[in-house]
């Protein structure tokens, strides 16, 4: 994949979709798609970048920028220990800076 699909432009709204190259920023572009995309975006993401990619995503401070939903979630799809994530979800923020 040399460029993100035209479909997932909406998922990237604070940039410009066209100047993202989606081996370099492998990451953010997983990040958006688990997090906001469709089911069918969802799994074209992982048909593209594999669950071993989604994992280390997970599993690095990356993913602070997934809710805890998601990361929930990703962590029972991916069957990953409690332990294995609680390292970087100590990280995550439990009172966020604005409260709205």
């Amino acid at each position: 994949m040399t460029k993100i699909p035209k479909e997932w432009h909406q998922y990237f709204w604070d940039v410009k979709p066209e100047k993202i190259d989606p081996q370099k920023h492998a990451f953010y572009v997983l990040g958006r798609v688990l997090e906001y995309g469709d089911p069918q975006a969802v799994q074209r993401v992982r048909e593209l970048y594999g669950d071993q990619l989604i994992k280390k995503l997970l599993l690095s401070t990356y993913s602070r920028g997934l809710s805890n939903r998601t990361m929930k979630q990703w962590q029972t799809i991916l069957k990953l220990k409690p332990e294995e994530c609680e390292q970087i979800s100590s990280l995550r923020s439990k009172n966020p800076t604005w409260n709205y």
